[in-house]
C-alpha cells in the first residue's frame, strides 16, 4: 500500500496528473478484487494526497469503491460530498452530508458537515438565478454557518468569514434576510471578532492565515490585505487551500484583476496556485473577450506585477492570452473533444500555403480522428452565453504520420476561421540553452479534452533539444497532442506531440520525464520540400 501512495504522491510531484489519476483508478481496481473493505489507515493517506491536489475525479471513484465495500466512516463520506461539490454537484453532495449529521456517532466530523452544507446552500445561490430562490439559497448558506461558528467561535472561523462574506453580499445585491435587518452591519461586526480569533493563531495555520485575508478585503485594508497574502502564501498552503480562496474572493466578493484590490491579490495567489499544480491554468470565456484584453493592456496597474520568478508582468500575461484565442480544441461530431490545434500564417511555413494554416499531429487528425469527420471548434472565442465558432476541414494539405514521430505533423485548410483571431507567430530562433538562466516553455492546449483552454506556465523548463525535437518539463495531459510550444515571447517554437515519465533522454543515455514536441523549423523544412500542395 505505502507504494501505491508513493507512486502517486512522485507523480504529483511530477504534476503529471494523468498518471495520478491512473493509479488512483487501479487502486480502485484493486478494491474491486478485494473480499474485505481496507482498513482506514491504508484508505485514508490515499484519499489525503487525491484531495490535497485536487483530483476530485479520482477521488470520487476511490470512495464509491470503499462505500461499495460497506465502509461508513464519516470522514469518508465527509470527502465524497467535498468531491461531489467540487464535480460542481452541490444539491447531490447536501444528500450526502446528510448522511453524516444523522449519525449519531460521527462526533466532530457533523461540525465539518455542517461547514460543507453551508458551501452547498452558497454554490447553489451563486449559480441560481431565480430571485426567490437566490434569496431562500442565501438564507440557508447565512443560518448554517452562522450555527457553526456560533458553537465554537475559537474554531469555527471559516464558517464566520463565510457569513462574514453573505452578509456584506446580501446587503449589496438587496436581498432581504430574515432576522437580518441590517446586514451590513452585522458583518462588519463579526468581521472584527473572527479577525481578533484568527490573529492569535499560528503562523503555519493556512486556514487561519486565509481568513485574515478575507477579513482585511472586507473592512476595505487594501494595504494590509496584501501584506496578509504574502504571509498567507509563505504559510505554504497546498492547491486545495489556495484554490478555495481565489474562488471566495473571485466569487463571493466579486474581485477581479481589473480593479483594486483583486488587481494585487489575485495575481499573487493564483501564481503560488500555478506553481503549486504544475501550472494547469483554466480560464473562462470572459477573461478571453477580445474587448477585455484590449482594456486590460492600457491599463495604468499593468507593471505592478512584477517579479523574477513568481511574476510575470501583466502584458507579458494578456500577450499569452491573446495567443489563446488562435487555438482551439478538435471534436468529433458528437463534440467531444480529442486533440489539440492552432492557427498559423501559411507563408510562415511555406510559399503556395493558404493565408491561414490550422496545425496539429498526424496521430490526432487523420489517424484517430479521419479528416472528413474533424470539427475546430475556437473555444477561447466564445462568450459566456455563446457556443465557441466552429469550423471543418476543406482540405489536407500535408501530413507525416506518427510512425516517423520526428515529424507526427497535419496542416490543414478550414472552411473559416473566427474574425478577430491572429494567428500564432513563429519565432526566429530557438532559445539559448547556454544563455544564463535555462529558458522555459509554455504550453496551451486543451487536455483531457476540456472545453476551457489550459496553460502550462510553471514547472516548464526546457530540458534540451537536437535538430527535429524539443524536451521540456511543461505540464500536458491527453488531449495536449497538437498544443502549440512557446517560447518566453509567446512566439512558436514546437509542436507537442508526447510526453512520459521515461522518456529516453535526446543523447539517448537513460531516461528522464519529459514532454516532446517538435520543432517547427523542422516542420518548415519538410513543409518546404513540397512544392505544390493539394
Amino acid at each position: 500500500m505505502r507504494e501505491v501512495i508513493e507512486r502517486i504522491r512522485r507523480s504529483a510531484d511530477a504534476f503529471d496528473w494523468a498518471n495520478v489519476d491512473r493509479e488512483a483508478s487501479d487502486y480502485a481496481s484493486e478494491l474491486r478484487a478485494r473480499a474485505l473493505p481496507p482498513r482506514k489507515d491504508e484508505y485514508g493517506p490515499v484519499l489525503l494526497l487525491l484531495r490535497s491536489h485536487r483530483r476530485y475525479d479520482a477521488l470520487a471513484l476511490v470512495i464509491d469503491e470503499l462505500l461499495s465495500h460497506g465502509v461508513m466512516d464519516p470522514i469518508l463520506v465527509r470527502h465524497y460530498g467535498q468531491a461531489q461539490i467540487e464535480q460542481g454537484y452541490p444539491a447531490a453532495a447536501l444528500a450526502t452530508l446528510t448522511r453524516i449529521i444523522a449519525n449519531p456517532e460521527a462526533g466532530d466530523e457533523s461540525v465539518e458537515a455542517r461547514g460543507l452544507m453551508g458551501r452547498c446552500y452558497k454554490e447553489l445561490y451563486l449559480r441560481t438565478t431565480d430571485p426567490d430562490r437566490r434569496g431562500k439559497e442565501l438564507q440557508q448558506a447565512v443560518s448554517t454557518y452562522l450555527e457553526s461558528y456560533r458553537e465554537r467561535p475559537e474554531e469555527r472561523y471559516w464558517s464566520g468569514i463565510n457569513a462574514v462574506a453573505l452578509l456584506a453580499r446580501a446587503d449589496a445585491e438587496r436581498v432581504g434576510l430574515p432576522g437580518h435587518s441590517s446586514p451590513l452591519d452585522e458583518s462588519r461586526q463579526l468581521a472584527a471578532a473572527v479577525l481578533e480569533t484568527v490573529r492569535v493563531s499560528s503562523a503555519d495555520d493556512v486556514w487561519a492565515q486565509a481568513t485574515a485575508v478575507e477579513v482585511l478585503v472586507a473592512q476595505g485594508n487594501t494595504a494590509s490585505a496584501e501584506r496578509q497574502v504574502e504571509r498567507y502564501i509563505e504559510a505554504g498552503p497546498d492547491a486545495f487551500a489556495l484554490n478555495s480562496l481565489v474562488r471566495q474572493l473571485t466569487q463571493v466578493w466579486n474581485l477581479d484583476v481589473e480593479t483594486p484590490p483583486g488587481s494585487t491579490l489575485l495575481p499573487q495567489l493564483r501564481s503560488e496556485l500555478l506553481r503549486k499544480t504544475g501550472g494547469a491554468l483554466s480560464l473562462g470565456p470572459h477573461e478571453l473577450d477580445a474587448g477585455r484584453l484590449e482594456r486590460l493592456s492600457t491599463s495604468a496597474q499593468l507593471e505592478k506585477v512584477l517579479g523574477t520568478d513568481r511574476y510575470q508582468t501583466l502584458n507579458w500575461y494578456l500577450k499569452g492570452l491573446a495567443r489563446c484565442r488562435a487555438v482551439a480544441r478538435i471534436e468529433t461530431e458528437n463534440e467531444d473533444g480529442i486533440g489539440t490545434g492552432f492557427l498559423v500564417r501559411g507563408v510562415d511555413l511555406a510559399p503556395g500555403l493558404p493565408e491561414v494554416v490550422f496545425v496539429t499531429n498526424g496521430h490526432v487528425v487523420p489517424e484517430a480522428l479521419d479528416i472528413d469527420e474533424a470539427v475546430v471548434a475556437f473555444h477561447a472565442t466564445a462568450g459566456d452565453d455563446s457556443e465557441p465558432q466552429r469550423f471543418r476541414a476543406v482540405r489536407q494539405l500535408w501530413y507525416r504520420p506518427s510512425q516517423y514521430p520526428e515529424l507526427d505533423t497535419t496542416l490543414i485548410e478550414l472552411d473559416g476561421r473566427p474574425d478577430d483571431i491572429t494567428p500564432v507567430p513563429i519565432a526566429t530562433r530557438i532559445p539559448n540553452m547556454k544563455a544564463g538562466a535555462t529558458p522555459r516553455a509554455y504550453v496551451i492546449g486543451h487536455p483531457r479534452g476540456l472545453e476551457q483552454p489550459q496553460f502550462s506556465l510553471q514547472d516548464n523548463h526546457i530540458l534540451g533539444y537536437d535538430e527535429t525535437r524539443m524536451h521540456y518539463r511543461s505540464p500536458t495531459e491527453g488531449g495536449s497532442s497538437g498544443s502549440p510550444v512557446f517560447d518566453k515571447q509567446w512566439n512558436l517554437i514546437a509542436l507537442h506531440h508526447a510526453g512520459s515519465l521515461e522518456m529516453r533522454r535526446l543523447d539517448g543515455v537513460g531516461l528522464y520525464a519529459a514532454n516532446e514536441g517538435i520543432l517547427v523549423s523542422a516542420i518548415i523544412a519538410a513543409v518546404r520540400e513540397k512544392a505544390v500542395f493539394t
